[in-house]
């Protein structure tokens, strides 16, 4: 179905020379031949020219055996050699056409930058080991905190076109640009088709499964005929890989160099990373021109302004894009780039984030907010690394369409417009494989129907309308809307909504497809493998027409180049897939080694056999493939002797030496993209551990509280099912979640903290109890239910009214008996010693009796007439009556962490202060609700306290006054919380909950 060429709008020839692009030059090293050595006219040529002299000069010095004399290699010394060297070549070559003060000081402004910009080179090259700081300075930073160019830049752009000056104006601009920036909801929630039909998806399916089990049937019954890989072509590829791989230099050369007083060595180490450097370029650019076509393209064309050559610069600007901008996150100052050591790299930048500053505020901010958005298991997953890799990879994509179209108008717009996509398309890809292990997860026992969720996801696709209350609310839902939405809107500026969006469908339907049970045994190589080639191929597809590019002709590419990928992928991750119990060809291969199927590491290499004799075998195809299958092998690390045992095993002998032996060449082996993308996954489960949105921290711990919350009756006895009525009875839990929240800033299990979790919902859900009572508020429902003083469903009739206010009561007295037991008992038993635990007792009683006093004043308030109460007197009552509950859950997992006793006693009083401050925030918008919230949202009913005539916030200060007032105690909280753990996101979303809440 996919055979023939998909194009997408073209601009003008590829043989016009474009003159946007800069000279790339795929020579890696620098040494000049003084021979053919011609001068160009113009002075930058000229100047591009001698530098590139004067480094091969330093390098053949360097080789000499006297450098091992210190006045041989001082600075002076190397000065007078390079003049002359210099003065002699260009006597010879064209003694006039530069001027010798010109040459002299072309000479001392390039050793001078040798040591002034040494420190900042190494920054350079070592950046996307900080890629982690894009996010970590990021956090809520009022104005007066701003201490680095980024968010100088930041503040500078939101002084321009935001109207006020408040301290939180950096949050504000970041809330406006999110939504400025963000492609609008479409008006009737449905892709426009250019047939008024819904597309047919399985006739889809069927068509491309068909192609697919063709192809499989196809190799397959060549590899069954070969049986084992050729060595002499595997050591050919791999020697050609080995040839085009250059590792940067290590930290120890770094140092090094930067304290030595010789010259030669910091040239040296400079030469090392220029040479890395253009080596990694051109590797980037083969990579991903391999993977689209399975060949080289136009290297041996040698045009110096062939697609590759365009590519390869404009990869190497979107490089200078990325240093700048981590560069900007972490210092004050301007950043040194490759271009200053070598001429033939251009310093220009693809939407510079020093001027589209809006643009990339957007992408960290959607960054971050996926990543506080995403449950914890799809984050452990690998989601976060997958959808940065997406959001690059479309990127990527459509830098090669800039280069194979030729087009060089409007780039940073068009190249923003595909980071916004590839952004989306990997919500989208990591929100359904994250749907899809949740299905199997112990951990998530949400009731999601997850199939039915997907079958109506790809009904929305294909051109159904959406309906958004058919999809379950869950933490991850409105951003998947959104992600609809916004995708629909991009992909149809450039006309391509439709064939995006079908590919879409179809590679949701081949992951739904793609179920494999581990404990099926697979007779057949085809539906063993068929999933995985389905997965890969429409992700493939998908992916080309966001990147705006021409697809590759020949349908069988198609196939080959995402089938190599998700082979690489499945070697690469055995050892991960065999710990999450993932069935993949390998894992299985790894579990059923005597059944017929095809040996998944044999497949891997016969693919890459193929590809290179197809290439006649050429050596930049050799080259891509050699890397790929010894990167594919470290990074096995220390599971790579038991993969050799399993896959290759001494049954072919020579194939297990020479692999065995591959291990010697591992340490000249780099990988930046899957080290920057590991470094990223850890990033994301670090960065997540405490900054989920609480809705998702809630999605991710609830069902562990709710679990252990119920008591299981004896014989129907009327209290325990009164307890369960009263604790089942829905609720926010937000007291328990807010411990365990504590819990893990202190790096302490949180299974180990459960029974102080559940006895804190008990005592909470006690008061509630008796505050129902008709003694007090006198209210008939709670949490949409009714209260306990009320007949309840599971009396049936066996309680009579008379019964059902004792039976509150001493239900609420019972609760506070099983919450004692928890501490005093289970707690010792998670390893807690009995001094902890009587410091978090007496914590316990202290805010339960306070509790009692401020319900008392309460209801003092209430019944005693009283023509009003002071704002002070509001605040103690909601302290004692909220603040302490809160105050409670703060301050006892940091007793239990035994922490210093001097750190304790500082801690804890800061923490009563945050305590008090979101207990009066809770009661000051809980009035707020009561004369403006929603029956149905509330879950009872409104105006009781006016009904009560009850002394409120709002009776006493007005709804807005009440309104700002909580504006500006919320930020008195947040500088506390800032103060003791500036690394707790989701205590501060804690805080927004409360005070934006709307039960």
């Amino acid at each position: 179905m996919h055979a023939e060429c998909k194009f997408v709008p073209k601009t003008e020839s590829a043989n016009h020379r474009c003159c946007f692009f800069s000279r790339f030059d795929h020579n890696v090293h620098p040494v000049i031949d003084t021979r053919q050595f011609q001068f160009e006219e113009s002075e930058s040529q000229q100047r591009r020219q001698v530098e590139a002299f004067i480094f091969s000069k330093l390098e053949e010095y360097s080789r000499e055996k006297s450098t091992t004399f210190f006045h041989l290699t001082s600075f002076s010394h190397i000065r007078r050699r390079l003049k002359r060297d210099l003065k002699s070549f260009l006597k010879r070559i064209h003694p006039y056409l530069v001027p010798e003060e010109k040459l002299i000081q072309w000479l001392d402004e390039t050793l001078q930058r040798i040591t002034s910009h040494l420190p900042h080179l190494h920054s350079l090259f070592n950046s996307s080991n900080d890629l982690q700081k894009l996010f970590a300075q990021e956090n809520s930073f009022s104005s007066a905190t701003i201490n680095t160019q980024w968010q100088q830049l930041q503040l500078k752009r939101a002084k321009e076109i935001l109207p006020n000056t408040s301290e939180d104006l950096l949050d504000e601009y970041r809330k406006h640009v999110v939504e400025k920036l963000t492609p609008k909801k479409l008006e009737n929630n449905r892709l426009s088709l250019k047939s008024k039909d819904p597309i047919d998806l399985d006739v889809k399916f069927n068509e491309a499964e068909l192609v697919g089990r063709e192809y499989l049937t196809k190799i397959f019954d060549d590899y069954q005929k070969r049986q084992y890989p050729n060595v002499n072509l595997l050591r050919e590829m791999i020697q050609l890989g080995m040839n085009q791989m250059v590792k940067r230099p290590k930290t120890d050369e770094f140092r090094n160099a930067l304290s030595s007083s010789n010259v030669l060595v910091k040239a040296m180490f400079i030469i090392k990373s220029k040479n890395a450097y253009t080596m990694s370029l051109k590797n980037i650019a083969d990579d991903f021109m391999f993977l689209r076509f399975g060949r080289s393209l136009d290297y041996d064309m040698n045009e110096k302004d062939s697609i590759t050559s365009r590519f390869a610069s404009l990869i190497h600007m979107f490089l200078n894009t990325i240093s700048t901008l981590l560069h900007s996150v972490q210092s004050e100052t301007s950043l040194t780039t490759f271009s200053q050591f070598d001429s033939n790299l251009s310093s220009e930048e693809i939407l510079s984030p020093l001027v589209y500053i809006d643009q990339w505020t957007w992408l960290i901010q959607k960054w971050k907010i996926a990543l506080q958005t995403f449950p914890v298991h799809l984050t452990k997953s690998g989601a976060f690394g997958r959808l940065i890799r997406t959001t690059i990879g479309v990127g990527i994509a459509r830098l090669y369409g800039f280069a194979e179209n030729n087009d060089h108008e409007d780039l940073d717009s068009k190249f923003f417009q595909a980071l916004q996509m590839g952004f989306y398309y990997g919500v989208a890809y990591a929100l359904v494989d994250g749907l899809q292990d949740s299905d199997n997860n112990e951990e998530q026992q949400h009731s999601i129907d997850v199939d039915h969720w997907l079958s109506e996801m790809e009904r929305i696709l294909c051109g159904h309308e959406l309906d958004p209350s058919s999809l379950p609310q869950l933490p991850m839902t409105s951003l998947l809307l959104e992600t609809f939405h916004s995708l629909v809107q991009l992909t149809s500026v450039n006309s391509i909504a439709e064939e995006t969006f079908v590919d879409l469908a179809l590679l949701l339907r081949s992951q739904r497809a793609d179920k494999k049970d581990s404990k099926r045994i697979y007779q057949n190589n085809i539906e063993l493998y068929l999933g995985s080639l389905m997965k890969s191929h429409f992700t493939y597809t998908a992916t080309a027409f966001m990147g705006g590019a021409r697809m590759v002709e020949g349908h069988e590419r198609l196939w080959t180049m995402p089938f190599l990928g998700q082979l690489t992928d499945d070697c690469r991750d055995f050892n991960e897939d065999r710990r999450d119990n993932s069935v993949t060809p390998v894992t299985y291969y790894a579990q059923h080694k005597e059944s017929n199927v095809l040996n998944p590491f044999f497949v891997f290499l016969f693919v890459c056999e193929d590809l290179y004799l197809q290439s006649q075998r050429d050596a930049n195809t050799g080259a891509f493939l050699g890397r790929r299958i010894i990167r594919t092998l470290r990074s096995l690390q220390k599971d790579f002797n038991e993969f050799l045992l399993i896959f290759v095993s001494p049954t072919y002998p020579e194939l297990f030496k020479y692999t065995l032996s591959l291990e010697k060449l591992f340490d000249r082996v780099s990988d930046p993209e899957k080290s920057v993308f590991r470094r990223m996954n850890q990033f994301g489960i670090d960065y997540s551990f405490n900054h989920r949105k609480v809705e998702t921290f809630a999605f991710d711990h609830l069902p562990l509280i709710e679990k252990q919350l119920t008591r299981m009756p004896n014989n129907n006895d009327p209290i325990v099912l009164g307890m369960n009525h009263s604790l089942k009875a829905g609720g926010k839990r937000l007291r328990p979640l807010l411990l365990l929240m504590v819990t893990q800033l202190y790096h302490i299990d949180i299974k180990r903290v459960l029974p102080l979790a559940i006895a804190i919902e008990y005592l909470h859900t006690s008061s509630l109890i008796f505050d129902d009572l008709p003694a007090q508020d006198n209210a008939p429902l709670r949490r949409g239910q009714p209260t306990l003083h009320m007949p309840i469903e599971s009396d049936q009739n066996n309680i009579p009214s008379s019964l059902t206010e004792g039976r509150a009561q001493l239900v609420a007295v019972d609760l506070i008996a099983q919450a004692i037991r928890l501490v005093t008992v289970d707690l010792h038993r998670e390893g807690f010693p009995y001094e902890s635990i009587n410091q978090v007792t007496a914590e316990l009683s202290q805010s339960m009796d306070e509790l009692c006093h401020g319900q008392f004043l309460d209801l003092q308030a209430a019944r005693v007439k009283r023509t009003t109460l002071t704002i002070d007197e509001l605040d103690h009552i909601a302290q004692l009556k909220t603040g302490k509950a809160i105050e409670v859950v703060l301050v006892c997992p940091v007793i239990l962490a035994q922490i210093d006793q001097n750190s304790l006693k500082r801690t804890i009083d800061r923490l009563r202060e945050l305590g008090r401050l979101m207990g009066i925030l809770f009661q000051m918008k809980d009035d707020l609700l009561d004369v403006e919230g929603n029956v149905g949202e509330l879950g009872k009913l409104t105006n009781i306290d006016q009904h009560n005539e009850t002394m409120t916030y709002v009776s006493l200060l007005g709804i807005e006054n009440t309104r700002q007032r909580l504006k500006s105690k919320r930020k008195e909280a947040e500088k506390i919380l800032n103060e003791l753990w500036p690394q707790a996101g989701t205590i501060r979303d804690v805080i927004r909950h409360i005070c934006e809440r709307k039960n």
